[in-house]
């Protein structure tokens, strides 16, 4: 299959705010990516790893699994019906696979336990009420004990934007049935109910001990909280003020020493990093991701590794074009967009900005970008994803909306799911062998 290669250059300064990178201080060395098709496309993309490595990648129009780190795809029977706003969640634990697609009615919950051969739907997996950008996140069992030994091991979570409010269903069986949908928010136990709040958010995530976390963009950058599996919530504002955000979905990592990062998008369109080693209670002050010259930012995604490391990626420009306030759905046919990632160290958190490489060498999107704005193209519309692997890569999925040929905002309309792979040194494993 077709590749492409690039460099990351992480640059570093001589100040000792700047975050240096290379091996003789400790920081991670500069990255390496390749860059793989997928065979796969749609308008939002998901990424998921198995605890050997094994690939999967979630198109709209169908799965693609990888064994061999992202270097060849082959397509999957398909998991579910529908497929719109579809979210692809590994659960390492078990190996099983969670593919989960709205109807805007409810949500289609699909998953395979052999690697993506067979598939087992769920055309009921809501929990109640109108649904849209469903989000799954797997973790352990807090309060939701299983006394048989018999459920599934850990609890599923389903998330959805619901108009008015975020509503979240637990599974304790592994998604055959859900509880009734609790919306995430602002305890008031004297009322004895939950304050509904802004709809739209990102990707939940469980910590090891078992708490979940709902990061939220819309209305300024804050985390809801449970340590009751989804029953109750508590939130935590990362930075005060509603202009503090670009209303951008942010996104949401917990390294495995319990500390979180939470990666978002401010309202000047540049993108920035907290980190909380309390739970969520309280956070850095924000480290700005810039030094590349980048006019906006969209589509920021965090994920964490077992080794420390923690990886950035996000869309960006360089192109300021007059009388444009930033806003990607409002760009000029004229602003190029690339894909860009940063890595640190999370065990040293860097005393000054991260300084971000651009990854892709040829644009991802000419013109406008996203639901955003006035845009009104789709063919990228709200989100990226990303991974660490087991052996501490960083992966990368992310959409191609100009491909080779492509040399302007009127032929930027492709939807091509692609993977950067962050090569590791010589001697790290690679995927073990699948059926197929």
């Amino acid at each position: 299959m077709r590749g492409r290669w690039i460099v990351g250059v992480m640059v570093a300064a001589a100040s000792a705010a700047a975050v240096p990178a290379g091996p003789t201080n400790g920081e991670p060395a500069a990255p390496t990516f390749g860059l793989f098709p997928t065979g796969a496309h749609g308008s939002e993309v998901n990424l998921g790893i198995t605890a050997r490595g094994v690939l999967f990648f979630g198109g709209w129009d169908h799965i693609a699994r990888s064994a061999d780190d992202g270097r060849s795809w082959v397509a999957l029977p398909k998991a579910s019906p529908v497929a719109a706003d579809r979210v692809l969640v590994v659960d390492r634990t078990t190996g099983r696979v969670f593919v989960d697609d709205t109807t805007l009615a409810c949500t289609v919950l699909s998953w395979s336990d052999d690697l993506g051969q067979t598939w087992t739907v769920n055309p009921a997996a809501c929990g109640g009420g109108a649904t849209d950008h469903p989000k799954v996140a797997v973790g352990p069992r807090t309060l939701l004990a299983d006394p048989t030994g018999r459920l599934y091991p850990n609890v599923v979570y389903i998330c959805a934007n619901s108009l008015s409010h975020t509503p979240c269903t637990t599974s304790v069986d592994g998604g055959v049935s859900f509880g009734p949908a609790v919306p995430a928010g602002v305890a008031e136990p004297d009322k004895g109910r939950v304050t509904p709040t802004c709809a739209f958010q990102g990707v939940p995530m469980a910590a090891p001990d078992g708490t979940l976390y709902q990061p939220h963009g819309q209305c300024g950058a804050f985390v809801d909280t449970s340590g009751d599996n989804g029953l109750t919530w508590e939130r935590h504002a990362v930075v005060d003020g509603e202009g503090a955000s670009s209303g951008d979905t942010p996104d949401l990592a917990v390294a495995p020493d319990k500390t979180v990062w939470f990666f978002w998008t401010g309202a000047d369109w540049q993108p920035r990093l907290a980190r909380s080693t309390d739970g969520g209670r309280t956070w850095s002050a924000p480290i700005p991701v810039t030094g590349a010259g980048l006019r906006s930012t969209l589509f920021p995604v965090v994920a964490a590794g077992a080794d420390g490391r923690v990886g950035l990626a996000f869309y960006g420009t360089p192109d300021a074009a007059a009388d444009w306030a930033g806003n990607p759905g409002d760009a000029p046919d004229g602003v190029r967009w690339y894909l860009y990632a940063a890595l640190l160290d999370g065990r040293r958190p860097p005393a000054g900005p991260l300084i971000p490489t651009r990854v892709t060498p040829d644009p991802v999107q000419i013109g406008c970008l996203s639901k955003l704005g006035r845009c009104s193209k789709f063919n990228i519309a709200d989100y990226i994803d990303a991974d660490m692997s087991p052996e501490g890569g960083f992966h990368i999925a992310y959409v191609d909306g100009c491909p080779p040929g492509c040399t302007d905002a009127a032929h930027s309309t492709a939807d091509d799911g692609w993977v950067a792979i962050e090569e590791r040194p010589a001697g790290s494993s690679r995927s073990s062998a699948v059926p197929g």
